[in-house]
């Protein structure tokens, strides 16, 4: 072993780098939580960091949403890095943000104007190489052309859209969030496949960055939630938030094990972590459910009974303490 050991700091030595190692000096990965613990459930403790990962979806479907999420709770566990938020399409929600929780004073803001793809993404691997930035969102890729493209008019063609300049920026991109220890979340939209009915949305962008992400989670909105957190039609009048479904398409991370999962979206409050929590709660056995009456553990050692899920939901925000302790619980039991 001794050998090896010396084998290894000599080859480093002339190669002059650090990058062989022993695979048992792999380091355990390291998560950025959701606000919701069913996203967390998901994916197995959140956005894993110094990868790239990928958010798909329709319009609406949650992408930003999702994004802003992981800001906020980026923030509060990394409170000296930055983040670097490239908003291609000029539509950054300000107070939307605040609800969710951002900082904005923490938050780098690329807006182009005639900037070309090249040069935007060249900006963002120069933060990743400073450092200073642990956090980097690109919304959206689609939208991020080279100057190739930019330049012909209306009625030319282009073929292969922005797929080799993606392909590029993954390939310096990927080892530098490795070495820096900087997570990449590139936002895309899906477009539709026509003549593939058994395949009717693909991703745009190129095979390239599909390759290099970790996760890639598909988006969808679901159904429509009353002021009481009640499912209701589509053509509901004043719905106050709505489901925000999410499919695991691909993980590199963690087990693939899980597939599916939901959170709730308020649209006052943000993340609805509380309703989340406790549906949680009650889907891992860790709150007991019997018929309309629950057991909640409680951090002294006993248990307390409530009637009704509007009681359980209501008993952890009058009692907030008690409901950060129980939402640790539920965290660590995501990552089993």
């Amino acid at each position: 072993m001794a050998e090896i050991d010396d084998l290894i700091a000599g080859l480093n030595k002339k190669y002059k780098t650090d990058i062989i190692r022993k695979a048992s000096d792999l380091k355990s990965v390291e998560f950025i939580p959701y606000s919701s613990p069913k996203m967390n459930y998901l994916t197995r403790g959140g956005v894993p960091v110094g990868r790239m990962i990928e958010y798909v979806g329709i319009p609406q479907s949650g992408k930003t949403t999702t994004a802003l999420d992981v800001v906020a709770n980026f923030q509060k566990k990394y409170p000296e890095l930055y983040v670097v938020y490239l908003d291609a399409e000029n539509a950054m929600d300000r107070e939307w943000g605040e609800t969710l929780g951002v900082d904005w004073n923490r938050v780098i803001l690329i807006q182009p104007e005639s900037e070309f793809g090249e040069t935007l993404l060249d900006m963002l691997l120069d933060y990743i190489r400073s450092g200073k930035v642990g956090l980097v969102v690109t919304d959206s890729a689609p939208v991020i052309q080279p100057k190739t493209t930019c330049e012909k008019a209306l009625e030319d063609k282009s073929f292969g859209g922005n797929s080799a300049l993606m392909k590029a920026f993954c390939d310096k991109a990927v080892p530098l969030c490795k070495k820096h220890e900087c997570t990449f979340i590139m936002i895309n939209q899906i477009r539709e496949n026509i003549g593939n009915m058994y395949q009717p949305f693909k991703i745009p962008c190129g095979t390239a960055l599909t390759h290099a992400c970790s996760q890639i989670i598909w988006f969808t909105k679901g159904s429509l939630l009353d002021e009481k957190g009640n499912e209701v039609s589509g053509n509901y009048a004043n719905p106050s938030g709505n489901v925000v479904s999410a499919k695991m398409h691909k993980n590199k991370v963690t087990k693939n094990d899980r597939r599916l999962d939901s959170y709730t979206l308020n649209y006052y409050r943000g993340v609805d972590a509380g309703a989340d929590t406790v549906d949680l709660g009650i889907k891992l056995g860790i709150i007991v459910q019997t018929g309309a009456w629950f057991k909640v553990p409680v951090s002294d050692g006993t248990e307390k009974k409530l009637q009704g899920r509007a009681g359980l939901i209501d008993y952890f925000y009058n009692d907030l303490e008690e409901f950060e302790k129980f939402q640790q619980t539920v965290y660590e039991a995501t990552m089993e």
